[in-house]
Parts: structure tokens; C-alpha cells; sequence
């Protein structure tokens, strides 16, 4: 217990002034109001926002989320990367884990190795458990949350700096990574091949050929009898954006998804209009096709409704972001208020349309 605690407060920063005790919290689970209470005896805040994201963070705060209010969380170990990092599916259900009918959402972050998206789903994470004001979130839909579905190469981008978006398995003896968001098998070899392993694109000698998607893969699958909506978390851009990532189609079924993108753009552009939240086709937020996306692995495979790329936090300089402006420094806290928006936006419309 006391390794726990002081491992736990080594990777916890305290928190600004002003959010020291509710963590953005209007009213706090007395269960969070807890751990915060046993962490902060040592001087340190647990509001996970303002704690640099890291596969430490990650561990610490699932597992202390787990001990203190497991009654509305499951944390579980449901897979590992190619170098033995833990694969986390979190399951957030409120009271009633015995109904079996309640819609599922299905949200998966950092798949490009991307560090705030990974942030943003741990912040979904700890509003959803620790405020009261979100009951009715966890009360009508389980909401099943993978957070750090591509550690492995998040941790290399973190330690050398660089911009790196595969995993780091090692391929030939003289490269290594394949590009999870290109290994998924719908639509896999419709593009030209990446033959070059060397390249931040290279989507694997085959289709599910990596732990991680494989990973995402059998959680859709456990989950897709009673899943409505699934969103994949990624960086680079700031909008919610619908099939298909591979082809250039206006129709084609994807007529609702469409619709349903727009309706929760709009909504959030009313609620808090800090920059335009956009909506779009991913192939035209890409400008390209890009084949073996998870987003239309979802949408063909199990015919899910409502599957969206959501794009935040504007990263790096590549061709994504020609198509959006470099956001002003100290804007953080604001997007973040934007793409939480967002989820309670699909939340709202989701449970508008199965009651």
C-alpha cells in the first residue's frame, strides 16, 4: 500500500488553484472525494487533467480509480504490446452491471501514438466516475473506454521527441512500427501498398496483424450486439468526421452517421464556440484515401450507426493540418470543454433515439 501511494504521488503534479478539490466537478462522487482526500495527504491533486500523460499516468489512475470506486468502474487487462505494455479496457456502467440491454459506446484513444487524445480519454474517464452531474451518462449507456490503445509508440514519440505514429514492433531487423490506424482488414489492400516499412504509414505485411488491433478488434467484436456508437480518438485537427476513410462517398449508407456528425458539430459550435468544430467525410478530411481504418471496420462490419474519428488538440505540422488554423497557447482547458461537448452531445442523441 505504501509502494502504491508513493508511486502514485511520484506521477501526480498538484493541481491550479481553483480546481483543488472538484477536479471540474459540480458535485463529486464520495467514492473520488476519497481518493482525492488519501492522495492529497501528501500534498498531491489527483484531477488527472493536469498530470502529464504517460503509460504511468495511465496505470496509476486506472488502478486507483478501480480500488476506490469500483462499483462504477471496471478496469481490465485485456491485452499487451509487442514489448509486454498493458492494453487497459475500462468499462463505466453505473449501478446496474447486470443489464445486459443498455446501449454501448465504444471510444478508443491514441491508436497514432498520440499523447492528448490518450489525456482526453482519461479526463472522459474522470468525469464520467467522479461528477454526479454526468449519473444519467453512466445510468443509460455502458460506456466502454480503451485509453492508450498504442503505449508502446507514444512512449518512443515522448522519449525522442519526434513525430512517430506506429507502434514499435520490430518488422525486419532494420525497422520497426506498422501504423495501427492501417491495419484494421476492411478495405486493408485497397490502397497502394506502403511496401516501405520505414514509412509512418506502413499498415503491416497483413490486415490485424498487431497486438493493438487486435486488441480494439476483439473489444468491438465482445461489445458489437449492443454497441450504437463507436469513436476513435485521434490528433491533429478538431471536428467529428464520419465514413468512409478509403473511398470518396456521399451516400453509400453512411446518410445517419453523416447527419449525426453534423447535428453534434452544430451543437457544440452553439455551446462553446472557441474554434469551428467541423464535420466531414474522413477521406475528405484527409484529402486521401486511407485504407484500413478502424472507423470503417466498425461501420461495414457490424453496421453501427453512429461511427466517428473525432480530431482534437492540432499536434504537428503535416498535410492534416493545412486544413486548420495553429490554436493559441493556454487554449487547452477550452478544447477540452469542446470535445467533452461533443460526447454529451452524441450522448444526448443516442439516448433521444433508443428510448
Amino acid at each position: 500500500m505504501v509502494y502504491f501511494r508513493l508511486f502514485f504521488l511520484s506521477v501526480l503534479l498538484t493541481c491550479l488553484p481553483g480546481n483543488a478539490t472538484k477536479c471540474g466537478c459540480k458535485s463529486m462522487r464520495a467514492c473520488y472525494r476519497s481518493m482525492l482526500r488519501d492522495l492529497r495527504s501528501g500534498g498531491e491533486e489527483a484531477c488527472v487533467e493536469n498530470v502529464p500523460v504517460s503509460t504511468a499516468t495511465v496505470t496509476v489512475f486506472l488502478h486507483a480509480l478501480y480500488k476506490y470506486c469500483g462499483k462504477v468502474i471496471q478496469v481490465k487487462k485485456s491485452g499487451v504490446t509487442y514489448v509486454g505494455r498493458t492494453l487497459y479496457e475500462v468499462v463505466i456502467n453505473g449501478s446496474s452491471w447486470g443489464n445486459s440491454s443498455k446501449s454501448v459506446t465504444v471510444i478508443d484513444a491514441g491508436q497514432d501514438a498520440s499523447e492528448a487524445p490518450v489525456g482526453f480519454a482519461l479526463y472522459l474517464i474522470e468525469q464520467l466516475v467522479a461528477c454526479m452531474e454526468y449519473q444519467k451518462m453512466i445510468d443509460h449507456i455502458r460506456w466502454v473506454i480503451l485509453p492508450s490503445t498504442n503505449p508502446d509508440g507514444m512512449e518512443y514519440s515522448r522519449a525522442k521527441h519526434e513525430y512517430w505514429k506506429k507502434n514499435t514492433r520490430l518488422i525486419n531487423n532494420l525497422s520497426y512500427g506498422v501504423d495501427i490506424t492501417r491495419n484494421f482488414e476492411v478495405a486493408w489492400a485497397d490502397c497502394s501498398a506502403a511496401n516501405n516499412s520505414f514509412s509512418q504509414d506502413y499498415p503491416g505485411h497483413q490486415a490485424n496483424s498487431e497486438n493493438e488491433t487486435i486488441f480494439i478488434r476483439n473489444t468491438i467484436q465482445k461489445y458489437s450486439e449492443s454497441t450504437k456508437a463507436y469513436v476513435s480518438l485521434r490528433r491533429d485537427g478538431h471536428g467529428i468526421f464520419y465514413p468512409f476513410a478509403n473511398e470518396n462517398s456521399s451516400n453509400n449508407g453512411t446518410e445517419t452517421a453523416k447527419e449525426v456528425a453534423g447535428y453534434v458539430a452544430s451543437k457544440v459550435n452553439q455551446e462553446i464556440f472557441l474554434h469551428l468544430f467541423q464535420n466531414d467525410s474522413i477521406f475528405n478530411a484527409n484529402i486521401k484515401p486511407h485504407c484500413g481504418h478502424s472507423v470503417d471496420y466498425v461501420f461495414k462490419t457490424f453496421a453501427v450507426p453512429y461511427a466517428f474519428e473525432m480530431r482534437m488538440f492540432v499536434e504537428s505540422s503535416n498535410e492534416i493540418t493545412s486544413k486548420f488554423h495553429r490554436m493559441p497557447k493556454g487554449y487547452g482547458s477550452s478544447l477540452t470543454a469542446e470535445y467533452f461537448a461533443g460526447i454529451k452531445e452524441l450522448y444526448r442523441h443516442i439516448r433521444k433515439t433508443t428510448e
